[in-house]
């Protein structure tokens, strides 16, 4: 009976030592507010949008993009899945006409992005200066086919300038976070420079999109110019408002 006893009492400890150490992750120390997710919230933003033929500006297009959550469902993986519709308008009198439909996961551990089902890896948490991941790991891209390292055989993201307070234009973001993609290029022949910016309580606030192949000049021989364009696409959205419908 002594044994008995004796056994229930170290089970009981066991169990209340495992409770008291048990920990609830906490969503502010991951920076899962770094992406607000709610049925209603919507974001709008301000494009502008370039490309470029032979140096030549032959789009160039100015508009506004609305980004609502509007409905939620589960996937077939048993999911929270967010329904985001995304509509343009040519200003801020116009009226919006659907362009697509996205969809968002959000978990304690990632955010995930389906457009035209192609699925990103925008955010992981908890959020660090420097980590990096795969972008790219639930998709089929390739960005080098003979690469061995899965972080340059795929688009791979890393974060920058983790919870530093950042201004665009009139607004001002007291945390902020870069979301860097890629592997940036810039040199005489390509410039890859593409990049998302979130603030805490907001979500996107910033997005850059800017990949130039200019043609081949050197000191000794720049037949069209420093700097000519031999196509690229330059794109910029910069929040204008945002809130719940």
């Amino acid at each position: 009976m002594r044994k008995i006893l004796l056994l229930v009492v170290v089970v009981a400890s066991l169990v209340a030592g495992c409770t008291e150490s048990f920990v609830e992750p906490d969503p502010k120390a991951r920076g899962l507010e770094y992406y607000p997710l709610h049925v209603g919230d919507y974001h709008i933003y301000n494009v502008r949008d370039i490309k470029y033929q032979h140096n030549v500006a032959v789009v160039d297009s100015i508009f506004q993009m609305r980004e609502v959550v509007t409905d939620t469902f589960r996937n077939q993986a048993n999911e929270l899945t967010y329904k985001v519709v995304r509509s343009i308008r040519k200003n801020e009198s116009g009226a919006w006409l659907e362009d697509s439909v996205l969809t968002v996961v959000k978990s304690e551990h990632m955010v995930v992005l389906s457009k035209n089902n192609t699925k990103y890896i925008k955010l992981v948490f908890p959020v660090e200066e420097g980590k990096k991941w795969l972008g790219d790991a639930f998709n089929n891209n390739i960005v080098n086919d003979l690469a061995t390292d899965p972080y340059l055989r795929k688009e791979s993201y890393s974060y920058q300038n983790v919870g530093k307070p950042l201004q665009i234009g009139e607004n001002t973001y007291p945390e902020s976070l870069t979301v860097v993609q890629g592997n940036p290029a810039d040199n005489v022949v390509f410039k890859d420079e593409r990049k998302e910016v979130y603030a805490k309580g907001v979500g996107k606030v910033y997005r850059l999109f800017n990949r130039v192949v200019y043609a081949s000049c050197t000191p000794e021989d720049c037949v069209y110019g420093e700097g000519y364009k031999l196509n690229g696409h330059e794109r910029t959205e910069e929040l204008a408002s945002y809130g719940k419908l």
